[in-house]
């Protein structure tokens, strides 16, 4: 599974907004290719410039994203984080979501396979109450979608480390101080990578933040954690997004992530 960094999230896709009141970011992770694996620093500027795109983006016709799919003839189960709701095609909000972010991340290389918020967000994001802070997708890189995944994820984990040091010069003994150096660096409109977080025998994490506007004027530090593993012998990326508050968002997003993944193998078993 080479690393592709997340091309999206432009989901890495990210959405910021549509319609005055989305303010997310459809985030992709980083996608292995078969022609070769792009730079981070390159994911992380056209992951930033999508969602300062989002809002021109006009509604189309998308299929329908459900909590199960099929990659490559495979079949896969896609369960939300606790405490999230899938978006639904039935809903005409989540459909304008789901077009622009499926847009977006076709656009980079990458198909999005569902997406996901926190049910009261959701309720209240689809009677324009709120915009969403908390949101998850999954995706997985189109050229893989027909063949098995070749890499392991020692090996994605290793690449997204080189590619990472390049970025992050200041080796800080821990998330706190990594983040303190990184916001004070970060500038708005602008994506930084935060490096490693974790890898396991099942998964290799990582961390972006972000700064921007919403669409209610408002400044967000939006915090996107996300996960590449292998399910069934298919490459399959995981990305939390939230609002980000302390050092401690960091802990708490990446915990979160990992109870995910494991449901993720719970209910995909080999």
């Amino acid at each position: 599974m080479a690393f592709q960094a997340p091309r999206t999230p432009r989901t890495c896709g990210h959405v910021s907004a549509i319609a005055g009141r989305y303010d997310q970011d459809s985030t992709g992770a980083t996608n292995p290719s078969a022609e070769g694996v792009e730079t981070l620093q390159a994911f992380i500027d056209t992951f930033g410039r999508s969602i300062r795109t989002a809002f021109a983006i006009a509604a189309a016709t998308s299929s329908a994203l459900a909590a199960e799919t099929t990659v490559g003839g495979t079949f896969i189960q896609l369960p939300p984080p606790a405490g999230f709701c899938d978006l639904s095609d039935t809903d005409p909000s989540d459909k304008s979501m789901l077009t622009v972010t499926s847009d977006l991340v076709s656009n980079s290389g990458n198909k999005l396979l569902s997406m996901s918020a926190d049910c009261r967000q959701l309720t209240d994001w689809r009677a324009q109450k709120r915009l969403l802070d908390d949101y998850a997708q999954y995706q997985t890189p189109v050229a893989l979608i027909e063949k098995p995944s070749t890499e392991s994820v020692k090996k994605t984990c290793a690449g997204l480390r080189a590619q990472g040091d390049k970025l992050v010069a200041e080796k800080a003994p821990n998330i706190k101080s990594r983040m303190e150096s990184v916001l004070e660096k970060v500038k708005m409109n602008e994506m930084r990578f935060i490096g490693v977080l974790a890898e396991d025998s099942t998964a290799c994490y990582g961390g972006l933040i972000h700064k921007f506007q919403t669409e209610a004027g408002t400044d967000k530090t939006q915090l996107t954690v996300f996960a590449a593993t292998n399910i069934k012998n298919k490459s399959i990326f995981v990305y939390r997004m939230t609002v980000y508050m302390t050092s401690e968002t960091v802990d708490t997003t990446l915990a979160s992530l990992k109870t995910n993944i494991a449901a993720l193998l719970a209910a995909n078993p080999n």
